[in-house]
């Protein structure tokens, strides 16, 4: 059963960044299951009712939804070779990765957040969002308005050369732009994680924005369509 974070969780994660090396880790794997991994598995399964009720092609095994602990090295610069943090992912069970619409709940030494939406380019699901918005303006404007009311704000990189309809609503200019788009939590807490009723705080935010999650679910399922 969840009983909520602790401070070792953070401690462990202060101790692997100024000791980001195997030996280190070798030795402390034990702690690692116990202080990381055993509670946001533990996390997870308290959510995964919810998820589910969201979605019942939601993924809500533990492994296949909690980050890993080692770093792909293989593209960056940094070669520390574990990871200072953790998320948890819940997107649609055996969807990709990049591109995809997934929920998520982050804890870091210095931040917590969690949220919805797309990390990774995905042109046709964000083309199909764009004709939908044009098409249908009012229901963009009513899902915005549902966000702002839970305290989401939106982020995410532009196409710095596309240029929205005319007769667009100015709300909705900047979200034409997007490359990809997220929506995510203000004002959390940091302290809220070292209560059981953290899942409480983040289901009721994932079932309120349920809609936005079904909207861009079903324009992934298209532009997945359109791309093949």
């Amino acid at each position: 059963m969840f009983q909520g974070f602790n401070s070792d969780l953070l401690s462990f994660y202060a101790d692997i960044r100024f000791h980001n090396e195997k030996a280190f880790m070798d030795a402390h794997r034990k702690e690692y299951y116990q202080k990381v991994r055993d509670p946001f598995y533990a996390f997870i399964a308290e959510m995964a009712p919810v998820m589910l009720s969201i979605d019942p092609d939601m993924e809500v095994r533990p492994a296949k939804c909690l980050s890993r602990i080692n770093r792909d090295t293989r593209y960056s610069r940094d070669k520390s070779p574990y990871r200072d943090h953790h998320w948890v992912a819940f997107r649609r069970a055996a969807a990709g990765k990049d591109g995809m619409p997934f929920y998520w709940f982050e804890i870091r030494l210095d931040a917590v957040n969690w949220g919805l939406g797309v990390w990774g380019e995905n042109r046709p699901m964000m083309d199909s969002l764009r004709r939908r918005m044009v098409a249908n303006p009012d229901e963009m404007i009513g899902l915005l308005r549902l966000l702002q009311k839970r305290d989401f704000s939106v982020g995410g990189t532009q196409w710095k050369k596309l240029r929205p309809p005319e007769d667009l609503p100015a709300v909705l200019q900047p979200l034409y732009c997007m490359r990809e788009i997220y929506f995510s939590r203000e004002h959390i807490d940091p302290g809220w994680i070292f209560d059981a009723s953290i899942t409480d705080r983040v289901a009721a935010d994932f079932q309120a924005i349920a809609p936005v999650w079904r909207l861009l679910r079903g324009l992934s399922d298209i532009g997945e369509e359109t791309y093949d």
